[in-house]
């Protein structure tokens, strides 16, 4: 398991936070993810085998938001 922070950019309530925890928790191989608005990161441990970091990527540009390292 790899565990990875990724800076979210585009939250501002609760709602946004909600939707990206939803986008990563469906991506194959995520087994947890939390997501502070607070400090704007998403904290998430995922299977290197089942998945990468461009899904993670690509799950945090589907629901509308930027994310980095």
């Amino acid at each position: 398991m790899e565990k990875l922070t990724l800076n979210i950019q585009g939250m501002t309530c609760d709602g946004c936070a909600a939707k990206v925890q939803r986008a990563l928790e469906g991506v194959d191989g995520v087994s947890m993810v939390e997501v502070s608005l607070e400090q704007g990161k998403a904290f998430v441990t995922y299977d290197t085998r089942s998945t990468n970091l461009e899904e993670l990527y690509a799950a945090v540009d589907d629901a509308g938001f930027d994310a980095g390292y």
